[in-house]
């Protein structure tokens, strides 16, 4: 592993009510195929953070939303990389839901029910027992 070399990867937290938006990442996903996920995706090098991130859940959901604020960090090595993980509440503002050809499903889900899934990725196991 080269300890130099990290990602970050930024996601949404958006919610109706008592329920979380949650994606289930393609079979054919490099990192957690077949998982459990919120909207997101990793930053680039010059991208504007926050805008990164609206970009991410247009494409990933057809909606635009308004970034609140940070509100879980969480790391973990994935692949022999770190992956820094920030987690932001998120208000959606606009837009007819679209899956992408990055995930299967989609479900508008509990904690409890998100929680007892199979396949759930790490940070977000993490973000939710902290709930």
């Amino acid at each position: 592993m080269d300890k130099d070399v990290f990602v970050v990867a930024q996601k949404a937290v958006i919610r109706e009510g008592d329920r979380y938006l949650i994606l289930k990442r393609a079979t054919h996903a490099h990192v957690y195929p077949d998982h459990w996920d919120f909207p997101g995706g990793r930053l680039e090098i010059g991208e504007n953070t926050l805008e990164a991130l609206e970009r991410e859940v247009l494409e990933e959901t057809g909606f635009k939303i308004r970034v609140n604020k940070p509100v879980f960090t969480f790391h973990e090595i994935v692949n022999k990389r770190v992956v820094f993980f920030i987690v932001y509440s998120c208000e959606k503002i606009s837009g007819e839901f679209r899956i992408s050809d990055e995930h299967t499903e989609y479900r508008w889900a509990r904690k409890e029910e998100i929680l007892k899934l199979d396949k759930v990725e790490n940070f977000l196991k993490a973000f939710l027992e902290g709930e």
